[in-house]
């Protein structure tokens, strides 16, 4: 039976090119422009109309296979002007967190927008992501790289501005924190927060997380601290050989949640 629900690729697609060694190679699909590789050139005109999983000829008979990019590919070879939050740390915050679709989430730290595309799909159309900034190059930077992915998309704002001085969004289920110093920011989180809700912080270094630890213990408002740090260690499985791979994304971050509770009564 013939494949009816085949997708093709379309001008102003995103495609993730591979080439014989399985290197990824981020393309934007225009009929004008020509990928260019020391395998040979690429005309865009020859992808746009083949499905995925297509195997695409350059001019020097070389093979590249197309696919459109998952938001794994994305986030990892998406243009960046910040360091960028990693799938493994964004699937551990996600989970963290407890997001859901319906959520209303604020994230502080747009950066390049590797978190804000995974958190815009994660709370759906009926949920809403607040995204802020400080800096408008970087705002603008997520937003081009969130649209690039995901073009009718309705559930971000993105706002410039500095979240340690007032939140204007309330009763929101989770305030995501990707910021240098996250303690200034610990009140004005309380209090945008549900009942119930997470605040989480992600961290380069476990000096930063003493320190906003220290701050977050100071609110009776949170409770069920909590600091993990993810690693990934890829596999190389070939017949009976099976070993860990040379390369593994070790430290990257530490993830610290709280959550939102009433005050604990005193004892009598």
């Amino acid at each position: 039976m013939a494949n009816i629900n085949i997708q093709t690729f379309e001008e102003g697609d995103q495609a993730v090119l591979y080439d014989r060694r399985s290197r990824e190679y981020l393309v934007y699909l225009e009929k004008s422009n020509t990928f260019e590789s020391h395998l040979g050139n690429l005309d865009h005109c020859k992808i746009i109309g083949k499905p995925e999983g297509s195997w695409i000829p350059t001019s020097t008979g070389h093979l590249f296979l197309a696919f459109k990019p998952t938001r794994f590919q994305y986030t990892l070879n998406m243009p960046r002007v910040a360091t960028i939050v990693y799938p493994k740390d964004i699937g551990a915050i996600i989970t963290y967190s407890n997001i859901s679709n319906g959520d209303i989430v604020v994230e502080a730290g747009s950066g390049s927008g590797s978190l804000t595309i995974n958190l815009s799909e994660i709370v759906g159309e009926e949920g809403h992501v607040y995204s802020y900034d400080i800096r408008s190059d970087m705002s603008g930077t997520a937003e081009s790289n969130l649209r690039k992915f995901s073009p009718n998309y309705k559930n971000v704002t993105f706002k410039i501005g500095d979240v340690s001085e007032t939140l204007f969004e309330q009763n929101v289920d989770a305030v995501i924190l990707d910021l240098p110093e996250p303690w200034h920011s610990v009140d004005s989180s309380a209090k945008a927060l549900k009942f119930g809700g997470t605040f989480l912080s992600f961290l380069p270094n476990v000096s930063q997380v003493s320190d906003l630890v220290e701050e977050i213990k100071k609110h009776p408002e949170f409770s069920l601290i909590n600091t993990v740090e993810i690693i990934e260690r890829s596999w190389d499985v070939s017949g009976r050989t099976m070993r860990p791979s040379h390369k593994m994304i070790g430290h990257t971050g530490f993830i610290t949640t709280a959550r939102k509770c009433t005050q604990r009564p005193r004892r009598n």
